[in-house]
């Protein structure tokens, strides 16, 4: 019961954060030039700089050489939850211009924007490699695959080199590899350096939160509307996949801090990147916005109920 309390009140923090980002928005107090600017920020400068201070002051090089198992849970769990999205897409005769963006709703999660905060503020800053590495399993799939399905579902064209190396080159992920170098080697930045990575490292959690409330604004609350394919891929989000994190994390041994890190992740909501590539190939963007406000709603009900399971 502790631990349910604990969730909530988290929850409602992280609630009270987003409902700022949509009455800024409400207001006219957000625009789109503050959110590029805040979502380019976020993604460039303050989630590299949080990923190398939490690597380095979270992580040794002895959990990092026992991580293989732990990124096993999600690279498999994305594997099998996309084969399953793409048999019941089939069988549900969903159009071509759904199908990609059904796919990419019920097999990756919101890791950083709702993901990072949300470990963070239940689990403290120790929980950030946990988050990180998850991030860089998650996002390979999203860059590598998914965006080719929307694009396929839309342009009727799939992946091309120009996606491996915007994924190569997103500093979310080089930073990513940086810290675990700096980890393997066992290097210990200046405290300089390392100061200014904690002030960044303060700023991802308002900011993604923020911008999350601005994006559930501009999509519109009163357009979510909760249909039958909609709803099979919720349950995809916050009961499958889930599930499954639990199963493979018993099957490969991932226990403690790890193992509610996965699962926390792994019941994120719908990743924000699936509405913009949907916008962007002309796939159905709104079922992809749809899909985002609501699962992004839900989860807010989901996580406790989920702590309290755990």
């Amino acid at each position: 019961m502790e631990g349910f309390l604990h969730a909530v009140s988290s929850v409602t923090i992280i609630l009270l954060l987003t409902v700022t980002g949509y009455f800024c928005a409400a207001r006219g107090w957000m625009g789109p030039q503050a959110k590029a600017f805040i979502g380019k920020f976020t993604l460039s400068v303050a989630i590299p700089c949080m990923s190398v201070y939490g690597l380095t002051n979270n992580l040794t090089r002895d959990l990092l050489v026992q991580s293989g198992s732990f990124l096993l849970v999600p690279l498999l769990g994305t594997v099998v939850i996309t084969i399953l999205s793409l048999l019941v897409g089939r069988l549900l005769k969903l159009p071509r211009k759904k199908l990609g963006v059904f796919m990419m709703m019920c097999s990756v999660s919101n890791a950083i924007f709702v993901g990072l905060a949300m470990c963070t503020e239940l689990f403290g800053d120790t929980c950030t490699p946990y988050v990180m590495l998850y991030y860089l399993v998650n996002t390979s799939f999203v860059q590598l695959l998914f965006l080719s399905l929307v694009r396929w579902s839309g342009e009727s064209r799939g992946f091309d080199l120009k996606m491996l190396q915007k994924f190569l080159t997103t500093p979310a992920v080089i930073a990513v590899f940086v810290g675990l170098a700096l980890v393997w080697f066992e290097v210990r930045l200046p405290s300089l350096v390392m100061s200014y990575c904690r002030y960044m490292n303060n700023l991802v959690t308002p900011l993604a939160l923020l911008l999350t409330g601005y994006i559930i604004h501009d999509i519109g609350l009163k357009n979510v509307r909760l249909d039958r394919d909609l709803g099979i891929a919720m349950i995809f989000r916050f009961l499958l996949a889930p599930t499954l994190s639990v199963a493979l994390c018993r099957a490969f041994g991932v226990t403690g801090l790890a193992h509610d890190v996965l699962i926390v992740e792994t019941a994120m909501p719908v990743v924000t990147q699936t509405v913009v590539a949907a916008a962007e190939y002309g796939a159905d963007e709104e079922f992809a916005a749809q899909g985002a406000a609501l699962s992004t709603i839900a989860c807010f009900v989901v996580i406790p109920v989920l702590m309290l399971i755990l």
